[in-house]
């Protein structure tokens, strides 16, 4: 039986339960702990944390950074930050509104290559959460201007389409400086992308971009993660002991109907909890400065 989730959301940022009824979904399934970790947002935790005590769900305070590679997009993973971090919010500001204003751009673009949208209905629908491109698809989407997300990144929004704008930058090893600044641990998210067709995408070389990144403070690697093989799962645990680094995985659950794997629907070992709980102590009691 699954105990725990280490990667889920909220409409902190693109998710669609709040906090509290992410945390009343984990305590009805039997899940023990779940990391809230929304998009360049933090806005969620104390509401998280309220409903956690409430329901005994012990809530891990996470957020998920968007970092900027030659390739595409990878994400970071922040656990056990601390979120009341003056600078670490600054950041996390300027990544925000780096999204407003890249979305604002690519409405524009929308609209004059004849696919009229409202900045205002992505606004909406994004609400309080941090805005994203699945805000723009899934208004896109409601214009009945596209059929599905896959269609609107695909051919309107994704990286080198003709609506793509680039946005605020920040490299997966500023990211995990970020991190371990703010008293956390980062650790490398979902490094592949799992295919229906069983292959395997990497949005950065994984093997040769480790070194780089545990320079800079990673702490771990999400190993267990929606649709993985056995094969991406040993390859990603044999790097993890090569590097001396934590196991993680997760849902990232974003909400039912939403692709991906369902609140809990992934297996995540529970002493990975526990390695990843005993390392934030130590980290804590060390402090160690990243430079």
């Amino acid at each position: 039986m699954n105990t725990i989730d280490l990667h889920c959301h909220t409409t902190a940022s693109d998710g669609r339960h709040s906090p509290t009824e992410l945390v009343q979904m984990a305590a009805e399934m039997g899940l023990r702990a779940i990391a809230v970790c929304d998009h360049d947002s933090t806005e969620g935790l104390d509401e998280a944390l309220a409903a956690g005590r409430a329901t005994c769900v012990e809530v891990i305070p996470s957020v998920e950074l968007s970092c900027d590679v030659a390739e595409g997009e990878l994400h970071m993973l922040g656990y056990f930050v601390d979120y009341s971090d003056a600078a670490f919010q600054a950041e996390l500001s300027r990544l925000r509104e780096g999204r407003i204003g890249r979305a604002q751009a690519m409405v524009r673009k929308l609209t004059a290559l004849g696919y009229p949208i409202s900045f205002q209905r992505v606004q909406e629908l994004a609400g309080d959460g941090a805005i994203g491109r699945p805000h723009i698809a899934q208004a896109l989407i409601e214009a009945r201007l596209v059929q599905n997300k896959g269609e609107a990144f695909e051919r309107l929004i994704g990286r080198g389409g003709p609506a793509y704008v680039e946005r605020a930058k920040l490299s997966p090893a500023d990211g995990c400086r970020l991190i371990r600044r703010a008293g956390g641990l980062p650790v490398f998210a979902h490094p592949f992308i799992a295919l229906a067709s069983g292959r395997a995408l990497e949005p950065m070389p994984v093997e040769s971009s480790l070194p780089a990144l545990v320079e800079a403070g990673l702490a771990g690697l999400e190993v267990y993660y929606s649709n993985y093989t056995p094969s991406l799962i040993e390859r990603l645990l044999r790097l993890s002991r090569q590097y001396g680094l934590l196991v993680t995985g997760g849902s990232d659950f974003h909400g039912e109907g939403v692709a991906g794997a369902p609140l809990g629907g992934v297996y995540v070992p529970p002493k990975c909890l526990a390695a990843l709980k005993a390392a934030h102590q130590q980290a804590s009691q060390a402090a160690p400065e990243v430079n």
